[in-house]
């Protein structure tokens, strides 16, 4: 039988492979050593706690309240109190290295009834919660507790916990930078877009459609100048999906690809034009997948024929069937993306290095600089074939979404593979990393060409009638809101949120609404989304006329 840790008092081993524990007394509540080193201080282990948590809070948040803290260490769990008396709802999410220390803090841990954290002894269970929680979830961001005297006597565990935390909270960071700084170009694009997704077809609607195609998905990384040339006879043999910023490179070398990815929501169109000899290379069927938020500008670009996709499940379900695209906030991470959801397998990474080479950061006759004029977040990680390359905190986000991604497909156990082709550049985990020529030259060839074209030609699109029908009637709505928030502010808080909750669209609209505050703001903010509604129907409108 397992020794429990403690009985009557006596430091007992905790389990193979640790050391003893001790218990002490004291006026204002036990202390703990384990070690050799101390963990709560027995002369006053509360006010020890609160001093921590103070100075987590001060770092990271300012005063601010936050909604998910992230522990080192359970102890007896004095610093767990603490943040529960501060913040009684928030979500405690405790990382404890060793599970023998599970029965000293079950018999004299110092928490309240209702203030039990949630307790992770596996890591990598860990790791995949901090991942969905701090980036992918609503919590924003946590405050981190780490207990000196577990980072004394686990020191690895302890850098390993600090690295995968701060590294998630970097990558939040980064995202919110992004949204505050896009979300509202989105939004302003996809109402002068909304007409488009009566005329062209939705991407998204080619769910697994293409099982076992493989699919070369490239970025402007500088190693696409080095191995780029291998993509020239693909052909039919693949799917070459392209980030609208590779697709003068690509061309440089005299490879066409089959789509072209664009995202961005500022006006990118000069990766776009074309000159003659670069549609000579490019030929008649080249397809621009165009997310719905993207500049309008890029919907104009001649000789491609144009599709679109969604980026958030609002948008998704008013201007198409309700699929929206997941990604990592660039053309690449969509690009990749997108041969995912089709269902294509391998899934090959090409010149997406996310990591500099030789100074440079775009592969060469990309439109813009070749130079990143901001390199003070620089830092150095392993890169493809082991050896370490210099990245920066923005595109580490990428390479973590990317092995994120690969984490999940993994789970779903579909059987696509995974590849990393990209001739230098950061190593993204759970990528296999081969050389593009291997990859090139054992392709076998195609009984039969993808015809991509022509499926898309057979998806169905929302009709002008239906769109100004459900438009209408959400504008409706807003009204009867709106004349609600003058008579009864609460009661129109009530009607929102159940308007919310019905419908992903609505939920986008409502959303500066709902935060609350004086009327005079809701009411602004409500006339906002009317506006947005407006602006549609208007975009549906033009579409309809006809030219000449």
């Amino acid at each position: 039988m397992r020794e429990t840790g403690l009985r009557d008092g006596v430091p007992s081993a905790l389990g193979a492979g640790t050391g003893p524990v001790r218990v002490i007394p004291g006026d204002k509540g036990p202390g703990l050593i384990y070690r050799g080193e101390t963990v709560h201080d027995a002369s006053d282990p509360m006010a020890e706690a609160a001093a921590w948590v103070a100075k987590a809070l001060g770092a990271a948040h300012n005063g601010a309240g936050p909604r998910l803290a992230l522990v080192f260490g359970l102890g007896l769990g004095w610093h767990i109190r603490r943040l529960k008396e501060l913040f009684p709802q928030l979500t405690v999410a405790v990382y404890e290295p060793d599970r023998g220390l599970l029965d000293v803090f079950e018999k004299y841990n110092a928490l309240s009834k209702g203030q039990d954290p949630k307790v992770y002894l596996d890591f990598a269970r860990f790791e995949s919660m901090v991942a969905q929680e701090v980036v992918h979830g609503e919590a924003g961001l946590p405050v981190v507790v780490a207990v000196p005297g577990y980072e004394a006597a686990f020191p690895k565990e302890a850098q390993r916990f600090r690295d995968k935390v701060g590294s998630e909270m970097a990558r939040l960071r980064v995202i919110e930078k992004t949204r505050k700084a896009t979300n509202s170009a989105f939004t302003d694009n996809m109402t002068r877009n909304a007409g488009m997704a009566t005329l062209l077809p939705d991407l998204m609607l080619l769910k697994d459609r293409f099982p076992t195609h493989p699919a070369f998905v490239v970025g402007a990384g500088p190693s696409l100048s080095v191995n780029g040339h291998c993509l020239k006879d693909v052909g039919e043999k693949a799917m070459i999906i392209a980030a609208a910023a590779a697709l003068k490179p690509l061309l440089r070398l005299g490879v066409s690809p089959h789509v072209v990815v664009v995202l961005e929501s500022s006006d990118t169109s000069r990766f776009l034009r074309l000159t003659d000899e670069e549609k000579a290379i490019a030929g008649k069927d080249m397809v621009l997948a165009l997310a719905m938020g993207s500049h309008p500008a890029h919907f104009a670009c001649e000789g491609y024929r144009k599709a679109i996709f969604h980026l958030n499940p609002g948008e998704a379900q008013i201007l198409g069937q309700g699929f929206f695209l997941p990604q990592g906030g660039n053309a690449g991470t969509a690009a990749f993306a997108l041969a995912y959801v089709w269902g294509m397998s391998p899934l090959i990474l090409v010149g997406q290095d996310q990591a500099y080479m030789g100074g440079l950061l775009h592969a060469e006759g990309t439109v813009d600089s070749l130079t990143d004029p901001e390199r003070g977040d620089s830092l150095k990680v392993m890169g493809v074939g082991g050896v370490q390359v210099e990245t920066n905190t923005s595109l580490m986000a990428s390479v973590n979404w990317l092995s994120e991604a690969a984490t999940l497909i993994q789970r779903r156990g579909r059987g696509q593979r995974l590849i990393n082709a990209s001739a230098q550049g950061a190593r993204v985990q759970g990528f296999d990393e081969i050389p593009l020529k291997a990859l090139t030259d054992t392709i076998p060839e195609r009984a039969y060409p993808y015809r991509l074209q022509e499926v898309m030609d057979l998806l169905p699109k929302p009709t002008t009638k239906e769109l100004r029908g459900d438009l209408k009637q959400m504008s409706a709505l807003l009204t009867q809101v709106r004349q609600l928030v003058h008579r009864k502010p609460q009661r129109a808080l009530v009607e929102m949120m159940a308007i919310s909750n019905a419908s992903a669209f609505m939920r986008q609209l409502l959303a500066p609404s709902l935060a609350g505050g004086h009327p005079a703001g809701i009411l602004k903010n409500l006339a906002w989304a009317d506006g947005v509604i407006l602006r549609m129907l208007a975009s549906i409108e033009a579409v309809e006329k006809p030219k000449g």
